[in-house]
C-alpha cells in the first residue's frame, strides 16, 4: 500500500523502545499481588498505549484510594528505572526520515520526562521535532485528541500523516484523527490491529520504503512511502 505523506509520527513503547515485555511483567506481578488474574485482552485494552489513570480505573478501580496511590508510586519508580533498548531498525529508519527532511513526532501516553530520557539514552533525541505527551491532552488514547494535537503542532493535514503504533488504543486514536496507521508487531497481532483500523502490520522497519519526493505543495513536500 502506498501513502503520500508529509510527516511520520511514532508511539514510544513498543514502537521506538523495546519496553513492552518489562511493562507486561510489571503489571502482571502487580495484578497478581492484588488477586487480579490479568489476561492478554486486558493487557491490550488497559495497559499498552494507555495513560496510567485509565489503567488504574480499568483494572484496579475496586481498590482503595490508598492502594491506588501505592500502585501509582510503584509504576512511577518502575518507569524511572527502565532502560530499554531500541526496537530493531528504528535508528536507521528515523535517520532516513531526517535525511529527507520529513518532520517526525512522538505521541505517547507517558510523561514528557520519561519519554525524553528514553530517547536520549538511544541517541535519538535530536531526530524528533514534535512531542505530545500525557500532560498535553485531557483525553488519552484511544481518544483522537493526542493525534489531533500533534497534527495541529505540525500544521499538517491528518491525511498526510503516517503513524506507527503497536497498541489497539493507539491505532484507534490515530485513525480517529484521520491519519494513516501502520501496526508494529508480530504476525499474531495482525488481526487485532487491522480490525481496529491499521492499514498494515509490520514486524520490522526494514519493510518500509521511502521514495523520493513526488511533488511540493504550499504546506510542504509530499513523499511516497510503501
Amino acid at each position: 500500500m502506498q501513502y503520500l505523506i508529509q510527516a511520520v509520527i511514532f508511539d514510544l513503547d513498543g514502537v521506538i523502545v523495546d519496553s513492552n515485555p518489562a511493562i507486561e511483567e510489571f503489571w502482571k506481578n502487580l495484578a497478581n499481588k492484588h488477586g487480579i488474574p490479568l489476561t492478554e485482552p486486558q493487557i491490550r485494552q488497559w495497559i499498552h498505549g494507555r495513560k496510567i489513570g485509565d489503567t488504574l480505573s480499568g483494572l484496579f478501580g475496586h481498590l482503595s484510594d490508598c492502594e491506588l496511590e501505592e500502585i501509582r508510586e510503584s509504576a512511577y519508580l518502575f518507569d524511572q528505572n527502565m532502560h530499554p533498548g531500541p526496537i530493531s531498525g528504528i535508528e536507521p529508519f528515523v535517520q532516513s526520515l531526517q535525511a529527507l527532511q520529513i518532520p517526525t513526532g512522538i505521541v505517547t501516553s507517558s510523561h514528557h520526562s520519561r519519554m525524553q530520557e528514553m530517547i536520549r539514552q538511544l541517541g535519538l533525541l535530536q531526530q524528533f521535532s514534535h512531542f505530545v505527551t500525557a500532560h498535553d491532552v485531557s483525553k488519552g488514547k484511544p481518544d483522537p485528541e493526542p493525534y489531533l494535537a500533534m497534527g495541529t503542532k505540525m500544521n499538517i493535514a491528518p491525511e498526510h500523516c503516517l503513524v506507527f503504533e503497536d497498541a489497539i488504543s493507539g491505532i484507534q486514536s490515530a485513525t480517529g484523527a484521520g491519519m494513516h496507521a501502520i501496526g508494529i508487531g508480530k504476525e499474531d497481532a495482525r488481526t487485532d490491529l487491522t480490525l481496529h483500523g491499521a492499514k498494515d502490520v509490520i514486524e520490522h522497519y526494514a519493510a518500509i520504503r521511502i521514495h523520493q519526493r513526488t511533488f511540493t505543495t504550499p504546506n510542504g513536500t509530499i513523499f511516497s512511502i510503501t
